[in-house]
């Protein structure tokens, strides 16, 4: 059905698991369109009441494919993406509960943003990598995260890109629980199957009034600003020589 990511739907719950086990589930153009998709789809089913989003039990997300950022790529289409999916995650009417193990680098860790419930082994390591490859921080980061964790701790884990634990994630509040390893999408869909229970549309009731007046609109301006910048940081021989370093590691 999809070819980055595995779909299955069962008792009022949608799984979506990212499924690039090959890159650390580094999200490329088409991960992009897959997720669109399938959140979309799930969106749309009377028969789904909550969406789990999960990786692998070794990795979330490495983030952005950084191939796609060299010449040669499709930037409109990566645009288009990160648009797409940021759009379509501030929409969602239903829950959204992500399950992270491993790594969940940059769109991998900001996606906790977006997420109204979220759940990590306690080994998961986190970065919002974008200063480090030259780039600005995407998905609405560049306000959402000095909302949630406050402009001090927004400002070091953009400006330092430097890595950081559950734990603090959890301190910080962009998880619920830090979980054994291997165990956060047990939980996940714990939480969600208690949810599916309950009224659907007091769910979407609460959800929609935890947002406030213009949210997706706001998400959509921010997004759109950030790939701006994005576009004409990537341009740079600076930006190319980074993103190169980085994958001549890999």
């Amino acid at each position: 059905m999809f070819e980055d990511l595995l779909y299955s739907q069962d008792k009022g719950i949608a799984l979506l698991q990212l499924n690039r086990p090959g890159v650390l589930n580094a999200i490329r153009v088409q991960t992009y369109l897959d997720l669109i998709a399938a959140l979309t789809a799930a969106e749309q089913d009377e028969q789904v009441n909550v969406i789990v989003l999960s990786g692998s039990a070794t990795a979330f997300s490495a983030g952005n494919d950084l191939s796609d950022l060299l010449p040669g790529g499709n930037l409109f289409a990566v645009k288009e993406g990160v648009a797409g999916i940021f759009h379509t995650l501030a929409a969602l009417t239903k829950p959204l509960i992500v399950a992270q193990e491993g790594v969940a680098i940059g769109i991998g860790a900001n996606i906790l943003l977006h997420a109204d419930l979220a759940y990590a082994g306690k080994s998961t390591r986190y970065s919002l990598p974008f200063a480090k490859i030259g780039v600005t921080s995407e998905g609405a980061c560049s306000v959402l995260l000095a909302e949630a964790v406050g402009p001090k701790v927004a400002a070091e884990l953009l400006l330092s890109g430097r890595f950081f634990s559950a734990s603090e994630a959890q301190q910080w509040g962009l998880l619920n629980q830090v979980t054994e390893d291997g165990e956060a999408l047990d939980n996940a869909l714990a939480i969600a199957r208690q949810i599916s229970k309950n009224s659907q549309g007091s769910i979407r009731a609460i959800k929609r009034l935890a947002k406030e007046e213009g949210h997706v609109e706001r998400v959509d301006r921010a997004v759109a600003i950030e790939m701006q910048l994005f576009a004409e940081l990537l341009q740079t021989e600076e930006t190319q020589l980074r993103i190169k370093q980085v994958l001549s590691k890999q």
